[in-house]
């Protein structure tokens, strides 16, 4: 038995590289799609599929009720456990579609767009295909067995990508991306099922279905609040603003989130087991803590002020004319998501210590301010709405620094002494950008250069103020190179 959790430890090792590897080409392959894509299709068309999109993450997260989450945790009486999610599933899946389609047109009257109705029908099969492959896909998870999906969901995301921009090549508009996110959604079933040999029997327990129930509502219940959390920007864009703009906004958004917001997922993804180990030292719990922080801050600080800077050279080389209303949104985005980055850390040290309820009532406290503040933003545009998102990011993360030290007990002061040299090699390497990118013209010289300049002012800026956090910094990206 000594050697199963070295096994475990392996697979889970493999499990990371696989994932890594599905998410570096899955972004890749998402930031050549949106560049060709912008190209092809009309600010207000990205805006319709924006809408429905949103609609769509929040039938997926009531879809199927929790019960994948609940089966990929769950370690006996499996058989009846598979059979349980898989009825629960089916039968979830179809509620969900009847409900979107009987809902679509009032949903096409909230946002006062008329084509929102038919397209969310039609997106909506993809909930039915959802429900079909949630037990073979949570099996997978469950089992650690990565790389068997993972390889071929980049053939996948390959085939979703070459049909969406066929068709809007040959005009089909918005519909060829609803299209591709059908073909998407049945190769996501057709996968699993063709890996795994399990098949519904009879075996069945009304007790083991409500026991995955119940854990399942209280994880969709958690979703759906940080859901509408993240997404509540883009409610109300297209609500009060309209289509066009929403689709300025939703480009806008797409490379912070893809650069940024995405690394600091992942960097989370493994900080909460890491951090879950420490809960009863709370001198390591701390020192990890400032960990963490330090090592997204020395990523997401200097990235989002580099991306704030080069954004007019950046559109300048990949869209149109038509799409420079979004480099301003896009330059207050970015800042917005390098300030929330160090916020991260503490929603994962509440549930390291088992008190996620902090994250709960945090978010509930929030929610309020973040909906009225961005209501009254909207009368500036989708401009006003990034700015307010920046002042909402630094309220938040200043509560939440607050608690997080009455949580842990260590001193402000110290947190400030973690991202003052920071702070202060990302603001030397901002202004020398912004120097040389105002000589440079707004194009792939003016992109390039600026950033490799950047990137060797800050490692020369953060050796001069904390060498300690270079050597670190450096440290751990060629260990996670050398992992890979």
């Amino acid at each position: 038995m000594s050697g199963q959790p070295e096994g475990i430890g392996k697979r889970a090792v493999h499990g990371t590289f696989w994932s890594f590897l599905s998410f570096l080409s899955t972004k890749a392959l998402t930031f050549a799609t949106t560049i060709v894509l912008a190209r092809l299709l009309t600010p207000a068309e990205f805006g319709i599929i924006a809408y429905c999109t949103v609609v769509i993450g929040f039938l997926d997260l009531l879809n199927n009720v929790g019960v994948g989450h609940a089966l990929i945790a769950r370690r006996d009486r499996l058989e009846e456990a598979q059979n349980a999610a898989f009825v629960i599933s089916i039968g979830s899946s179809i509620v969900l579609y009847a409900g979107a389609w009987a809902l679509a047109p009032l949903i096409a009257d909230f946002f006062n767009e008329p084509q929102v109705a038919p397209l969310l029908r039609v997106l909506a099969i993809g909930l039915l295909l959802v429900g079909v492959g949630t037990v073979p896909m949570a099996m997978l998870q469950r089992d650690l067995r990565f790389k068997a999906y993972l390889l071929p969901g980049i053939a996948r995301n390959v085939i979703k990508a070459c049909v969406a921009v066929g068709m809007a090549w040959q005009g089909f508009g918005v519909w060829s991306l609803v299209v591709a996110e059908l073909i998407n959604k049945v190769l996501e079933v057709i996968i699993p099922w063709a890996i795994v040999r399990w098949r519904p029997s009879r075996a069945f327990d009304y007790r083991v279905a409500r026991d995955m129930l119940g854990f399942g509502v209280n994880i969709v219940a958690v979703g759906l609040l940080g859901t509408f959390m993240v997404n509540v920007d883009y409610i109300i864009v297209g609500r009060v603003l309209g289509g066009v703009a929403l689709g300025y906004y939703t480009v806008a958004y797409r490379i912070p989130e893809l650069f940024l917001r995405s690394t600091v997922d992942t960097v989370m993804m493994v900080a909460f087991p890491v951090l879950s180990r420490l809960q009863a030292d709370a001198q390591r719990l701390e020192t990890a803590y400032f960990g963490y922080l330090r090592y997204l801050a020395v990523f997401t600080f200097p990235a989002a002020a580099g991306i704030a800077l080069l954004a007019p050279a950046f559109f300048g080389t990949f869209y149109t004319e038509a799409w420079r209303p979004s480099i301003v949104p896009m330059q207050l985005i970015a800042l917005e998501i390098g300030i929330a980055s160090v916020a991260y850390v503490p929603g994962i040290i509440y549930k390291s210590v088992n008190r996620p309820e902090i994250l709960t009532k945090l978010t509930l406290l929030k929610l309020p301010f973040v909906i009225a503040v961005l209501w009254f933003a909207t009368q500036w545009g989708i401009n006003g709405v990034a700015a307010g998102m920046v002042a909402l990011s630094l309220a938040s993360t200043a509560l939440d620094s607050i608690v997080v030290q009455r949580v842990i007990g260590f001193r402000f002061v110290d947190m400030l002494r973690v991202l003052a040299p920071i702070v202060a090699a990302t603001a030397v390497m901002a202004l020398v950008v912004a120097g040389v990118a105002a000589m440079l013209p707004q194009n792939l010289i003016g992109l390039i250069v600026p950033a490799l300049i950047g990137g060797v002012v800050y490692s020369a800026a953060l050796a001069v103020f904390s060498r300690e956090t270079l050597i670190e910094a450096t440290t751990a990206v060629r260990s996670a190179l050398a992992r890979s």
